[in-house]
């Protein structure tokens, strides 16, 4: 071996063994973190215990195999006093492995009715206030002058369900705008292996994902959902609901917004219309804003095709510029059905019941708007499953995802309340829909149907997709992966505005936990203690390339492989990884090359700080040292020329100085500064 060889073998593996350093203070078990976080909750306790004296009078019912966390009784008196509207409270959980390590959080959303209806997902531990026990007349309730917080223990969720129900219905939990049912964010208990009666075999930390999916440790808590274990009042209700949707004269309108693409709309259309006798009945209203002569012929005959095979069609030929807002209100000004259901043209309904499902969901006084489970065409890969409001702003999770396991307790599963639902399958009552205005025609391509949940979120209804049925979505898998910059500058614009009309929401969703993954944009639903060490790195622009050399002279290559999943007006975040290549020998800078009128300008460079992506070590297992790959860069306090810019990574090998680049397919538009006034 020549001197040169082991030169280089011998640099190669210091790099990695300041990669294993640097892995190591960026990753964290749940035990580790969950330290931390019990730590600050315990002084917290004492912090409010002091402020807020006084004891409400509840009762903890909880499961028998495990034990309550550290000062939960504390807490859970701190709430009820905090907020003495609140009828009940549940809380957060995990389970205690054989040597007494915290394993596998079970991070809950808000108080969702219709995930309730679908899964017992409170838990294994609920606390009651003393007054609705007794309002119910139920026994056990704590009486003025006794102890507070008793506790009741239950070994199956079967034994405590049927009361929970009738709970939660007197709670008012199935009413419009209720504000009695508390999630109290923090772990109120700690379940053993077995809690519900499933036992889970080897160290969780390692095999999360399996546990959750096959051998769920929680499982009877879904199966204690199953309608033939519904209290006698959730059966009734949903009796009473069955009977109410067949016994109204209901119709739903059918909008759809289409032009030049009568290929799909036919498939979209023949879809729609083939459903069973004694379905619910529905009329289509088609709303084309300029297909060209040959597209709007070929349209004509498509509707007179539905019309002659017996579905009331109306075609609205009206060439204007696109609005998809404003298309989608033309067509519930000209509806007659009781129910409006915003479709895409390239959605292909399946299973002969999705719609009466819907239906029988919209119609319930507290559900705003209902959406469906959608996948990609020819596939399981799931396109929509509810949409989840980030830092970076509203997202798909479980986008591109296969559906054919179980992910994070069921969320691909179970019908689920959340803070929207996709546009492209969107069902609704009239009244709610002119309720709450209609979709707001300001934002005209992007967010029309966010900014519709929240505004329903405010106005007390909740946003539901139901997960047992499925529609395909034809749209393209790589659509928006090579956006223009005048698209990108358009969508942040958009999405500044539906943060400006709802200031509230920004960065906040209450039907996604806290203890998940806020930051990262991976599809995947995870725990947020995995990235919790990652630092959102400060910008640190540069004019020109680390070096000085030109970027025509260092070599593009495909074998790095660089993604910005967003660039948006508060960070740049993504990966990088060198495929065929050790990455621990890697530095990394951003670039930002200037493009279209300021195309032949400096480029910028900053170096990049590594960020732990523990899917990319999870998706790569072939490729060297990957989980760093990632990167955050604020763009609070940049000093930037205005102007667009393409997105780029640098990388250099401090070994064999190898120096390559290549694009992002991402777009950056800076601004001037506002004036001061």
């Amino acid at each position: 071996m020549s001197i040169r060889t082991s030169v280089k073998q011998m640099l190669v593996r210091q790099q990695d063994k300041k990669y294993e350093a640097e892995l190591a203070k960026l990753r964290v078990t749940y035990a580790q973190w969950a330290a931390e976080q019990e730590k600050k909750i315990a002084e917290t306790v004492v912090t409010e215990i002091g402020e807020r004296a006084g004891l409400a009078e509840f009762v903890i019912y909880r499961q028998q195999k495990g034990q309550l966390a550290e000062n939960a009784v504390e807490r859970i008196n701190a709430y009820f006093v905090k907020h003495p509207e609140a009828e009940i409270v549940y809380g957060d959980e995990d389970l205690l492995s054989e040597n007494g390590e915290r394993v596998i959080p079970w991070f809950k959303p808000c108080w969702a009715p219709d995930t309730y209806r679908a899964f017992f997902y409170v838990g294994s531990v609920v606390a009651v206030r003393s007054r609705l026990l007794q309002k119910l007349g139920e026994p056990g309730a704590v009486t003025e002058g006794e102890s507070t917080g008793r506790e009741i223990v239950f070994s199956k969720a079967e034994e405590i369900r049927p009361l929970m129900d009738r709970l939660f219905l007197a709670a008012g939990g199935f009413e419009r705008g209720c504000h009695t049912i508390g999630h109290l964010e923090e772990v109120l208990f700690h379940g053993t292996f077995g809690t519900a009666g499933i036992g889970l075999q080897g160290p969780a930390e390692t095999s999360r994902e399996k546990a959750e999916d096959e051998q769920n440790p929680w499982e009877e808590y879904r199966t204690a959902a199953e309608s033939a274990k519904l209290s006698v009042e959730l059966a009734a209700k949903a009796a009473e609901e069955a009977r109410e949707l067949f016994a109204r004269e209901l119709r739903v309108s059918v909008i759809i917004p289409s032009k030049d693409n009568p290929s799909v709309l036919g498939k979209c259309l023949r879809s729609l219309t083939q459903r069973p006798e004694g379905s619910v009945p529905v009329e289509i209203l088609l709303i084309d804003n300029g297909s060209n002569e040959e597209n709007r012929k070929k349209t004509e005959q498509l509707v007179e095709e539905i019309r002659t095979a017996g579905t009331p069609i109306r075609y609205v030929y009206e060439p204007a510029e696109f609005n998809f807002s404003t298309m989608c209100n033309r067509g519930a000004e000209l509806a007659d059905g009781k129910l409006l259901l915003f479709l895409n043209d390239d959605i292909e309904l399946c299973e002969n019941d999705w719609l009466d499902k819907m239906v029988s969901r919209a119609l319930q006084p507290y559900v705003g708007s209902v959406g469906l489970k959608l996948y990609y065409p020819d596939s399981v890969k799931i396109q929509h499953d509810g949409i989840v409001n980030l830092p970076v702003g509203p997202v798909h999770k479980l986008q591109f995802m296969e559906d054919d396991r179980s992910y994070y307790f069921g969320r691909n599963r179970f019908t689920q309340d959340c803070v929207a639902v996709t546009g492209a399958c969107l069902l609704i009552r009239t009244e709610v829909f002119r309720e709450a205005g209609g979709f707001r025609e300001v934002l005209r391509v992007a967010y029309n149907d966010v900014e519709l949940g929240f505004r329903l979120l405010e106005m007390g209804y909740y946003n539901v997709v139901w997960n047992d049925r499925f529609a395909y979505h034809h749209e393209s898998l790589s659509r928006g992966s090579d956006e223009s910059p005048e698209k990108m500058q358009r969508l942040v614009q958009e999405r500044e505005l539906l943060y400006q009309m709802h200031p509230q929401f920004r960065g906040e969703d209450p039907f996604y936990p806290k203890g998940l993954n806020r930051e990262g944009l991976d599809s995947r639903v995870v725990p947020a203690y995995l990235t919790d060490r990652n630092v959102l790195q400060e910008p640190f622009w540069k004019r020109g390339l680390p070096g000085g050399e030109e970027l025509q002279k260092i070599r593009r290559d495909n074998c790095l492989m660089a993604r910005v999943e967003t660039a948006g007006p508060e960070r740049i975040q993504g990966y990088s990884v060198i495929l065929g290549d050790d990455n621990a020998c890697y530095e990394k800078h951003l670039l930002l090359i200037p493009c279209g009128e300021t195309e032949g300008q400096d480029v910028w460079s900053m170096q990049l700080m590594p960020a732990y992506r523990q899917e990319l070590e999870e998706n790569l297992p072939d490729q060297k040292n990957v989980a760093l790959g990632g990167f955050c860069v604020l763009r609070e306090g940049e000093q930037l020329p205005a102007g667009n810019y393409t997105i780029a990574v640098l990388v250099v090998n401090r070994v064999s100085k190898l120096k390559l680049w290549n694009t992002t397919g991402k777009y950056l538009t800076v601004e001037l500064p506002a004036a001061k006034e």
